[in-house]
């Protein structure tokens, strides 16, 4: 899923627009994340491994939503959280190529 300023584009999920009372952001963590369309889905799921989400069933859909102050300050930390994930996992990565030069200098 792409995250744009005042949208959201998938391959898998229609084509919408966000406006200025819905943070595209906190509602891409909804869509990726949240409890609540996880269990809409499912109820949506006719066999097979896979759910598609066709417009109909997605506009039948009611979410939770918060104040626009608050969608903007979750948005925003689960971005952070999602940006230090990625660092910590780069800096693992690095390590684990450091330990095996080393190893290899000990084991020549």
């Amino acid at each position: 899923m792409f995250q744009l300023d005042f949208g959201i584009v998938s391959t898998l999920y229609p084509v919408f627009t966000t406006n200025e009372q819905l943070n595209s952001k906190y509602l891409q963590y909804q869509l990726n994340e949240g409890s609540e369309f996880r269990r809409f889905s499912l109820l949506q799921k006719q066999g097979g491994s896979r759910t598609y989400m066709y417009l109909n069933k997605l506009q039948n859909m009611i979410l939770n939503i918060p104040k626009l102050e608050e969608q903007q300050k979750i948005g925003s930390f689960f971005q952070q959280l999602d940006e230090t994930i990625a660092l910590h996992q780069r800096k693992l990565d690095l390590l684990k190529e450091q330990k095996k030069g080393f190893l290899q200098k000990m084991f020549v």
